[in-house]
């Protein structure tokens, strides 16, 4: 047929990374992951829901198998990285961006950069909120520094809270 050969090839097939990529991290995890806020849970919480979604768990749950990886598969790791990276405070992306392997690489150096003398965070951080006084805040900024502590000292894995349902 004449007509067939007018007719454009179809295009190719989009590959999974080319569809997330306009995507920002920012938008799905709202939370800069900081040591001072103590906020690794709440952190972590957000990107394993928002990478859960789009299947891509295995890329820091699982180590990467011993076979080379296809290149779909390190460039979906490499995508991973930057969100990670983009979702840091600017001083944590300094300390970590020399450290890049694949994402679960990067994944396991975080949480093991935030779980680090987490005892001693919380401890600290208990004795701070032992100690608050209200002073010259309103009642609102007071209960809002308390829980604020409060939340901080859960996300450290207090066991101040252990009795809490």
């Amino acid at each position: 047929m004449a007509g067939d050969e007018d007719t454009p090839p179809p295009p190719p097939p989009s590959t999974s990374v080319n569809k997330l990529i306009p995507f920002g991290i920012t938008n799905k995890v709202p939370v800069k992951l900081s040591l001072e806020k103590h906020n690794y849970n709440s952190w972590s919480s957000f990107f394993k829901i928002y990478h859960g979604s789009l299947g891509l768990k295995s890329h820091v749950e699982k180590e990467a198998s011993s076979s080379e990886p296809n290149p779909e598969w390190c460039k979906l790791d490499d995508l991973i990285k930057m969100w990670i990276l983009g979702s840091l405070c600017d001083s944590h992306q300094e300390q970590v961006v020399s450290t890049l392997g694949n994402a679960k690489a990067l994944w396991d150096h975080l949480q093991n950069l935030f779980h680090d003398n987490k005892d001693a965070r919380a401890i600290n951080l208990d004795n701070e909120l032992r100690s608050i006084k209200i002073g010259t805040m309103s009642i609102n900024d007071y209960c809002t520094k308390i829980k604020s502590m409060a939340d901080r000292l859960k996300n450290l894995g207090s066991s101040y809270f252990s009795h809490i349902p």
